[in-house]
């Protein structure tokens, strides 16, 4: 009986360790995400002027987005980690992994967008307003393309 119960122990393991380690990714990517949205949302609401224009707050979120922008996330996109694989986890279409010519695309424009925003956020609220809309557009066809529906 031992043995067995060893034996049992020995072979869920492995598998354990798997299903931790595509949902520490996700885990990971959502947090960066979360980032993004984070410093989007503030440069939005000045945009909007829900928020008094700042130029130093401005520049400092423009500069978080482009350095986000720049940073290399791929081990955070396992096979495996889509919402069809983990229901209630992750909100990553399935469409991410079998549509890689759309995520380059995609993805590739998001650093030059980011870029023109980190150049106009310090230099006032209708020239950050106006780069903003590009990062804005890089987000919402990604969401739109590869992201599930929240509940």
């Amino acid at each position: 009986m031992r043995k067995l119960v060893i034996a049992a122990i020995a072979i869920s393991v492995p598998g354990l360790v798997a299903a931790n380690a595509l949902t520490d990714a996700v885990k990971q990517r959502q947090n960066f995400m979360k980032g993004y949205g984070e410093s989007v949302g503030m440069l939005a609401r000045m945009a909007k002027g829900e928020v008094e224009y700042d130029a130093a707050t401005a520049q400092g979120a423009a500069d978080r987005i482009a350095e986000m922008a720049h940073r290399d996330t791929s081990a955070w996109y396992v096979p495996g980690s889509s919402s069809a694989d983990l229901p209630g986890v992750s909100y990553a279409l399935p469409a991410l992994w079998a549509d890689g010519a759309k995520v380059g695309e995609i993805a590739g424009r998001m650093a030059p967008a980011a870029e023109t925003l980190k150049v106009a956020a310090g230099e006032g609220r209708a020239q950050m307003a106006g780069a903003l809309g590009g990062v804005g557009q890089v987000c919402q066809d990604c969401h739109k393309s590869f992201q599930a529906k929240k509940d």
